[in-house]
């Protein structure tokens, strides 16, 4: 749970703990005198009025942040991951442990900050398309460490209508690239969209404006925000959402879309997003598409699932294909060497919830490789994965 503290009220706590604690040492020493207790009466209220004075200096002055309301959160998430295949050996890992730290500060009604840092130790699968010109097999090698700022930036709000922010944060393009804790998804590693190559900026950075409107009992809103791509940062590229939600959320509809620029030229992302919530059934859909001169990458998923016992207990299924026709050889030095595939994930799992704040998972997945990438220079790219995982928000 988020912790709030007002920091304006520190040097009050402090002037009545000093106060206290004179106040008890007065018995050991000799009686005070009147004129003692005059001078300490003095002392302070010169201390008092030097307080309320700070309080009201101008708001044109800049003030250090613990003037002002601060909010704490975060998430961490750890996870096991277990492989086997035809062409792969049997493995298992503790393949991830990400810590993620929130801190936002209020400075009025209208303007704050807010900030986001990953902090992670993982073994990540190398090799994990079985590319066979690699150095390495499918497996746990290696371990990654790091930090990365997430989001950080100033917010200033006229109300619903019209919220600009500037720095940088989460990209609002369709459902699962908004998510800002690992802990939101029900599988461990989220859709494939999020880890297929060349499909959209996972980033804004620059200005992000945002809002949204009644209509009726329905909602409706928009973002349009600039980004700078990673692998091109030489031109700013702009991206846009609409969306529409019905009455209690129960239906969520967007329309997203990015232009931007790579090292091989200008494209542009397009995408569509789904959910419908009637409790205790839900359904996710998204839909992503890069579109180029050559074949375009695209990426959908589809995840029905439902509570089988009160709120805790949550099952679901999936399907998730992705064409990563701009998938790079895990050996590739150039951008030529590419290493297509295309990928359909299918399974299921199992989610418990003890509380609104922490999810247990348990995760089955087939990864079928299809098509002419299914099998490369006669290695079998299929495999099997089980995952459990844990994680808090706070």
């Amino acid at each position: 749970m988020p912790l709030r503290i007002d920091a304006s009220r520190l040097p009050a706590f402090f002037l009545v703990s000093s106060f206290l604690l004179g106040s008890l040492w007065a018995p050991a020493r000799a009686e005070p005198t009147l004129e003692s207790l005059g001078r300490r009466i003095e002392e302070l209220e010169k201390q008092q009025e030097l307080h309320l004075s700070e309080a009201s200096e101008p708001k044109s002055q800049v003030h250090a942040f613990l003037n002002d309301n601060l909010t704490l959160g975060g998430f961490y998430e750890t996870g096991f991951l277990v492989i086997d295949g035809d062409d792969t050996k049997l493995q298992a890992a503790n393949n991830s442990n990400t810590l993620g730290l929130n801190i936002a500060a209020e400075f009025s009604s209208n303007i704050r900050f807010v900030s986001q840092i990953w902090v992670g130790f993982s073994h990540p699968l190398q090799n994990e398309h079985n590319d066979p010109t690699a150095t390495t097999e499918r497996g746990f090698e290696r371990f990654n460490f790091g930090a990365l700022l997430t989001q950080g930036y100033l917010e200033y709000s006229l109300g619903r209508a019209f919220v600009v922010q500037a720095g940088t944060g989460y990209v609002p393009f369709g459902y699962a690239l908004q998510q800002r804790e690992l802990v939101q998804f029900v599988r461990q590693a989220g859709p494939q969209l999020l880890r297929t190559n060349n499909l959209v900026s996972p980033l804004w950075s620059g200005i992000h404006v945002h809002g949204s409107f009644d209509q009726g009992k329905n909602d409706w809103g928009y973002n349009f925000y600039t980004f700078t791509p990673v692998f091109y940062p030489k031109q700013p590229g702009v991206g846009g959402r609409l969306w529409w939600s019905s009455a209690d959320e129960e239906v969520t509809l967007g329309l997203s879309s990015q232009l931007g620029k790579t090292e091989l030229g200008s494209y542009e992302a397009v995408g569509t997003d789904l959910r419908l919530d009637f409790h205790p059934f839900s359904i996710k859909a998204e839909y992503i598409r890069h579109l180029e001169d050559d074949e375009d990458p695209w990426s959908a998923y589809l995840e029905p699932s439902v509570f089988i016992y009160q709120e805790e207990l949550l099952l679901y299924v999936f399907g998730d294909y992705a064409n990563s026709s701009m998938n790079r050889a895990a050996s590739a030095v150039t951008l030529t060497e590419l290493d297509p595939y295309r990928q359909l994930e299918y399974g299921a799992g199992l989610n418990w919830l003890p509380t609104s704040f922490t999810r247990f998972r348990f995760g089955f997945t087939y990864h079928d490789y299809l098509g002419k990438t299914a099998v490369q220079e006669g290695l079998d790219r299929d495999y099997f994965s089980f995952d459990l995982s844990a994680g808090v928000a706070f």
